[in-house]
Parts: structure tokens; sequence; C-alpha cells
């Protein structure tokens, strides 16, 4: 669902890859959030920039992850 919603333009389509269970994480925050200098703010768990699933935090550049797709 959340896979279609961002193909659609609503939703990131940035994912990465949970390698102790190889499931695949989906971001869930809106399409066009994504801007590589708004650092994570780890002490106030805020995303920034980043793409966020539950307790995931990641940015393209980490290992096995697909950079979001501009829409």
């Amino acid at each position: 669902m959340l896979e279609a919603l961002g193909k659609a333009g609503r939703l990131c389509t940035a994912r990465t890859v949970e390698l102790s269970t190889g499931d695949v994480i989906l971001c869930t925050r809106e399409a066009g959030h994504y801007a590589p200098a708004d650092k994570a703010s780890w002490r106030a768990a805020e995303p920034g920039g980043w793409h966020v699933a539950n307790a995931f935090i990641w940015d393209d550049s980490s290992a096995y992850s697909h950079p979001h797709v501009a829409v």
C-alpha cells in the first residue's frame, strides 16, 4: 500500500533493508520531504530531512538504501 501511494506521488519512495531480517522498509514521510543537508536531530528523535519509518531513520547514502524518486 505504501509503495503504491509513493508511486502515485503522495509518499516518499525511498526504501532501505533491515540487514538482520532482509525486510524492506519504506519511508512513511510525504513526497518531496528529503533534504540531505537537513540531518537528523538524534537527541530530539526527529528525522529532519532524512527518511523515517517507525524506528528506522536513514539517508540516501546508507548501505542498502534506495534513494527517493523525484515526483
